[in-house]
């Protein structure tokens, strides 16, 4: 190749990635004024002490020592703390901090499909245009790009697309500083988040299109097998992560029991939700940040779901030679996904608009690759397919935009979701939660209400709802309420302290004393524990352990004045 003619494609390649970066910035510029929302951004960052301090070696050192949240992925928490040392506490440059990583994502994306079929396609410029386009602006990805909590997102596909280009290095050169990259760029996405333990199984994937390293005609399985052994120290790291990983969650108590969720509705909701998925990507509308597990599945849902996957993987097999392209964006959706389908349920959410951000990438290439193809064949103008493309592109970054909106701030987020999904028990819950602390009573109470009518095991917005009730001068019906909230969960702390407080108010001071006693052992930490037993010590008369207890508030928060005004007026 000339040249003149490697400047020129090297010209049309930057154009398009600017093209690229134009699209992610239209969609996801809004976010650096965004709020942190109240679902996970507190716990992982404005409440998370350790990363609100920002970056040290002590706090590096308990990031990789802790399973926050359930999860293990200590390389997103040390983000967290990094952007705190460079920004301070400005939402909207943690913001910015994802929308960065989604465009690095967008562009690796799209070099990397440049180069790896830059021998099968004259032009593949173009459709590895329309991949990187289809991601950077696809509704269903707003989620992971818009939600700080979802750092790990697109933290780990960042790591994932570079593990992508080293072994391309790799196939390429053979040369083992490429492969000791892509090993180190994959331990670095699991590190980021645990759903990179798919990546060795792409990467097999990839050796059959575009890398063209296997000769379907001639033995295949052996050849796949040599491949699959030559990353064995890859699936190494994939089986230590996802060691981990059950730890973390079984250990968080995220996991959830067989009796919660049964074996049969899991495999019934994990077939549903491959479709669902699909549907999203066809008609991405109505997208919420969560959906309700559903109590009970028809059976033809299911059936009708493995019909459908079992038909299309057979003709993704049945003409894997004349379209290789076809398996392998099949079977990179249908694998990458394996993780988060719910067989292992972890959490109470169906499915995940996240969830998509890297499985959807294997449709796009069908669908961008395969349309090249057509055009190539002379079966499609090529000026018609592009047309097409840019209007379909045109029409998902609107939806995009619109979408990224909702997630300006909590009451915006938990609104929309409210909207477009039915007894969604999480978003009533935490838009209750949201009213109840701008004091508007009346609607949280129907929110909470709402949330145990449509989970009759929500046991914390029972307990809220309790609360409620007993600030408004109800107390028998608040401790009808906490008494079912902890047959529920006996150790719910929040639920015990309130419940002394009521029944310290009516004179019930054994009682009190007992469930304050077993809230503060719970909850070791809580000053509101310790300045209610120092209160209910008081009223009993004994105000030397009434000191005792306030003076221990004071040791944890120094500032909390109800502590401190009460130790004045003790004798």
């Amino acid at each position: 190749m000339s040249g003149a003619k490697v400047g020129n494609e090297m010209k049309k390649a930057l154009i398009a990635s600017a093209m690229l970066c134009a699209l992610v910035l239209v969609v996801y510029g809004q976010c650096g004024g965004f709020e942190l929302v109240t679902y996970d951004d507190t716990s992982y960052v404005s409440n998370n002490q350790r990363v609100m301090q920002g970056i040290s070696a002590e706090n590096i050192g308990w990031a990789f020592s802790t399973f926050q949240l359930s999860n293990y992925h200590p390389l997103t928490v040390v983000s967290h703390m990094l952007d705190t040392s460079l920004f301070g506490d400005s939402d909207g440059a943690r913001h910015l901090v994802n929308v960065f990583f989604h465009l690095c994502n967008v562009l690796l994306l799209f070099f990397f499909l440049l180069k790896a079929t830059a021998k099968l396609d004259k032009d593949g410029l173009i459709p590895s245009f329309f991949v990187a386009a289809l991601f950077a602006v696809h509704p269903v990805h707003v989620e992971s790009v818009a939600w700080v909590a979802e750092r790990k997102d697109v933290l780990s596909t960042f790591f994932w697309l570079s593990a992508m280009h080293s072994w391309l290095g790799w196939v390429r050169d053979r040369n083992m500083g490429s492969y000791g990259l892509t090993f180190f760029f994959t331990g670095l996405g699991i590190l980021a988040k645990p759903m990179v333990v798919t990546l060795p199984a792409a990467l097999v994937l990839l050796d059959i299109w575009p890398l063209n390293r296997v000769d379907l005609t001639k033995n295949p399985a052996a050849q796949l097998g040599k491949l699959i052994a030559e990353k064995l120290p890859l699936f190494g790291l994939s089986v230590l992560s996802s060691v981990l990983t059950v730890m973390a969650q079984h250990g968080g108590g995220a996991m959830q029991s067989a009796e919660s969720f049964p074996l049969s509705l899991r495999i019934s909701n994990a077939l549903v939700s491959y479709v669902a998925y699909l549907g999203e990507l066809v008609a991405p509308v109505n997208l919420a940040v969560f959906y309700p597990y559903p109590h009970d599945i028809p059976f033809w849902k299911p059936a009708l779901a493995a019909l459908f996957i079992v038909a299309v993987s057979a003709v993704a097999v049945r003409f894997i030679r004349k379209f290789p392209l076809g398996a392998v964006g099949w079977f990179w959706y249908l694998g990458t996904l394996v993780p988060v389908i719910g067989l292992v349920q972890v959490g109470d959410q169906s499915m995940a608009d996240r969830y998509a951000y890297i499985p959807f990438m294997g449709i796009y290439m069908i669908i961008a690759f395969g349309a090249a193809r057509l055009v190539r064949e002379g079966r499609v103008p090529g000026k018609a397919a592009v047309a097409f493309g840019t209007a379909v592109v045109a029409v998902l970054l609107v939806g995009a935009y619109t979408q990224a909106g909702h997630w300006k701030d909590s009451k915006a987020l938990y609104t929309r979701a409210l909207a477009v999904t039915e007894n969604n028990h999480h978003m009533h819950y935490n838009y209750g939660n949201l009213l109840e602390r701008e004091k508007n009573l009346t609607e949280a109470a129907r929110h909470f209400k709402a949330a145990f009518k449509a989970d009759p095991s929500h046991y914390k917005a029972m307990s809220s709802l309790a609360s409620i009730l007993s600030r408004k001068g109800n107390p028998y019906a608040a401790l009808d309420l906490y008494q079912r909230a902890l047959q529920l969960n006996p150790d719910y702390a929040p639920a015990l302290g309130n419940r002394g407080i009521v029944y310290m108010q009516q004179g019930k001071f054994e009682a009190a004393m007992a469930d304050l006693r077993k809230a503060s052992a719970l909850e070791p930490q809580e000053v509101n524990h310790m300045i209610n037993m120092g209160l209910l010590f008081y009223m009993r008369g004994d105000n030397e352990h009434a000191k005792e207890w306030l003076r221990k508030a004071l040791q944890i928060d120094p500032d909390n004045k109800i502590a401190r005004k009460n130790l004045a007026l003790i004798p």
